[in-house]
């Protein structure tokens, strides 16, 4: 018998003989438990992770990224060289990053990559969930402003209408929207707003628009799981966004196109209802539907390397900030789309921007 269940076996003695209550044997439990935590922290740590010892194939599929673009990402989000927490933990901005890549890349517990960054459960939490803000607060505005992103100009809107006009039936078309539900653990409290009747979940619901070279450009929320698309486009007030955006060179408004659930607008385009339409408006449908799939191509893209978001029973959201962990996997998503290209950039054959030019 180790050092812990001996003292387990001794609470519950104490408690058999009235000499401790209820109440007083769940707290001696909890603080046994965090010191065994706290002990195998301290025996199980290695070295301080040190990318250069590891192949650029463990980088890539630890992290998603080989070491040089690892580098190359730390300076681009502006991550600071060193960040500190107020219970004084301090980590690199590259550490920092690698931490929240290897969290979000897949699910696993924070006890299983300690010996991998040389740093105790409690630690590494404290650094996933401060640079998952740090980063939400300092891009955020990439998403619900991407109207005045540098990397946003009317030459590249041209060029994204120019794309899915050379593949579908709009001419002036240069984005999917479409919403997202992320499904997410049962909260214990106010479950209905969160419960998804048609997914049969609990989620939180998000709305984006895709780019025909991959890039999320706009997301916004979340929102309860239970909202329509429809309601989530007129709180995001997207639509104001659309109408301030250059017009086209041949005269108009550019417009985006998503699926039946939304509205028709000059800014917003959807499908013709299917019943009693001609063969025209039916081949506009089709032609349109084999482009809006590149939304659903970005869906899955992020969850597909960041497949931390993807799994329910660890989306808390009453103890986690669950939003900055889906903000994050977008953003570090569009991240690995310009260097590496996406589904949509080959389908509709358009070079995404750079690195440097996105997160300018």
């Amino acid at each position: 018998m180790d050092e812990f269940e001996l003292q387990r076996s001794l609470a519950l003695i104490a408690y058999d003989q009235g000499t401790i209550d209820e109440e007083e044997l769940c707290l001696l439990f909890v603080a046994i438990e965090e010191d065994e935590r706290r002990t195998e922290d301290e025996e199980q740590l290695g070295p301080r992770l040190d990318i250069d010892e590891h192949s650029s194939k463990w980088c890539v599929e630890k992290f998603r990224f080989n070491q040089s673009e690892l580098r190359q990402l730390c300076v681009a989000l502006m991550l600071p060289e060193t960040m500190r927490h107020v219970q004084r933990t301090t980590w690199t901005g590259l550490e920092g990053l690698c931490v929240v890549l290897r969290r979000l890349s897949y699910p696993c517990r924070l006890r299983h990559i300690r010996a991998e960054f040389g740093r105790g459960s409690s630690e590494l939490s404290i650094i996933f969930n401060y640079t998952c803000k740090f980063l939400m607060n300092t891009w955020e505005h990439h998403f619900t402003a991407f109207d005045q992103a540098p990397y946003f100009t009317a030459a590249r809107l041209q060029n994204y209408a120019q794309a899915i006009g050379a593949k579908c039936a709009l001419q002036v078309c240069w984005g999917f929207i479409d919403g997202t539900v992320r499904a997410i653990c049962k909260p214990i409290h106010h479950q209905r707003p969160f419960f998804n009747g048609h997914k049969r979940v609990h989620s939180l619901k998000y709305q984006a628009v895709v780019a025909p070279d991959g890039i999320v450009v706009h997301l916004y929320g979340p929102l309860e799981g239970r909202r329509h698309d429809s309601g989530v486009l007129g709180e995001s007030n997207l639509l104001t966004t659309l109408q301030n955006l250059p017009a086209p060179p041949q005269g108009g408004r550019y417009c985006i196109y998503g699926d039946p659930a939304y509205p028709h607008r000059r800014e917003l385009m959807a499908p013709y209802p299917t019943n009693n339409i001609t063969n025209v408006q039916r081949q506009f449908n089709t032609s349109m539907s084999a482009g809006r799939i590149a939304v659903e191509w970005a869906f899955g893209k992020v969850v597909q390397y960041f497949a931390f978001v993807d799994f329910k029973k660890n989306q808390k959201l009453l103890l986690q900030p669950v939003a900055a962990h889906y903000f994050c996997a977008v953003l570090l998503t569009n991240c690995h789309t310009c260097l590496h290209g996406s589904e949509a950039s080959k389908h509709f054959n358009i070079v995404p921007p750079s690195l440097a030019e996105y997160l300018s």
